[in-house]
């Protein structure tokens, strides 16, 4: 099978990194697969995983009618012509637009299917009216997600869910000690943050809330559009923060932490955080639905959205309970294997295979 994956960019995050796993799947398996993305520092991955990669100029603050749309929906168009798809599988919701008027323009018959990766609650009527007519179904990558579409009046009958899976290795010791010494570290217990440095995620949440605790160490992997704003309300804040950039292994960015935390505002289905609950972590989270829906009560420490005092209160807790600490441990690694990424893979080749038949269920 041929496939195609169009998104809005290879910058490191969830969606991409699900779109790195699905090609490293497909090529296992025998499948051809091309990915179309804007740019980012991921691309060199997906060729690792044994996709061609087809450069798309970046869309995603673009007018449908711009230049910068234009030329995308050009150079897909061209790469639909050279590759032939059976599938072509789109990235949340602009993806999906490019790729539908790249379908109709080159006359292609390829199946669309559009996977909604979760986006901002004030944006799901706009999204659910525009996939409603650009694709015959929707997979959404949390029930989560599922809902918030629904509500929107997208028909429920046209959305299947297919929940991201992940599970991550737990790293050496001497991975550890690699990492702790290259990103200078230190000795004192460290609190992580992992994510894109864009809004949602409410980074300024764990700043205020790093200043508030005394001791630990803080600091924040990944990178963003907000990472020279969130650096210098860190400063102001008193320095309590490090912005390490992309870290690659996060394997051991994890076995090194004594806390993880989340503070997003929304989650369609944070990747990371179950990355990091699948090697037992300790971990802080507000409880939004797209954590809630997969992870169990007992396996984290849940707290109200926007709330800094309280997230501080549940880092000390887990800093100072040894007790608390080992459970929430144990209830991670107990609850992980329900969100591990094999009966995610096998459902996305489902969905291709039924798709590209025209079985009743995608028809």
């Amino acid at each position: 099978m041929r496939i195609l994956h169009v998104l809005p960019s290879l910058a490191p995050g969830g969606m991409e990194h699900l779109v790195i796993e699905l090609t490293a799947d497909a090529t296992s398996h025998g499948d051809s697969v091309v990915v179309a993305s804007g740019p980012g520092a991921w691309v060199e991955k997906v060729i690792e995983a044994g996709a061609v990669h087809v450069a798309l100029p970046t869309t995603s603050r673009a007018s449908p009618f711009s230049i910068e749309a234009a030329v995308a929906t050009a150079r897909l168009s061209h790469c639909m012509r050279k590759a032939r798809p059976h599938v072509v599988h789109a990235h949340n919701v602009r993806a999906t637009v490019l790729a539908r008027i790249a379908l109709v323009g080159t006359h292609h018959r390829a199946v669309l299917i559009p996977t909604l990766h979760g986006v901002a609650p004030g944006d799901y009527r706009a999204a659910s009216r525009v996939l409603r007519h650009a694709a015959r179904r929707v997979i959404a990558c949390a029930p989560s997600v599922a809902r918030s579409l629904e509500a929107t009046d997208f028909p429920g009958d046209r959305i299947d869910v297919i929940t991201n899976g992940a599970a991550l290795r737990p790293a050496s010791l001497k991975r550890r000690a690699e990492l702790r010494a290259s990103l200078q570290l230190g000795s004192a217990p460290i609190v992580v943050g992992i994510g894109r440095l864009v809004e949602q995620k409410n980074w300024s949440i764990f700043i205020e809330a790093a200043g508030r605790l005394e001791g630990p160490s803080f600091a924040v992997a990944g990178d963003g559009p907000l990472r020279q704003e969130l650096t210098d309300l860190a400063r102001r804040s008193g320095n309590r923060v490090r912005f390490l950039g992309v870290v690659d292994d996060i394997a051991a960015l994890v076995g090194l932490a004594s806390c993880v935390v989340s503070t997003s505002s929304w989650e369609g289905l944070p990747l990371t955080l179950l990355e990091a609950l699948s090697l037992g972590a300790p971990v802080v989270a507000t409880a939004v639905d797209g954590v809630t829906d997969l992870v169990p009560p007992a396996a984290a420490l849940f707290v109200a959205p926007g709330d800094p005092v309280a997230v501080s209160e549940a880092i000390s807790r887990v800093l100072v309970d040894d007790n608390l600490a080992k459970k929430l441990r144990r209830n991670a690694l107990v609850a992980a294997p329900s969100w591990g990424p094999e009966a995610m893979l096998d459902c996305y080749r489902n969905a291709y295979r039924a798709a590209w038949a025209e079985k009743p269920h995608w028809a």
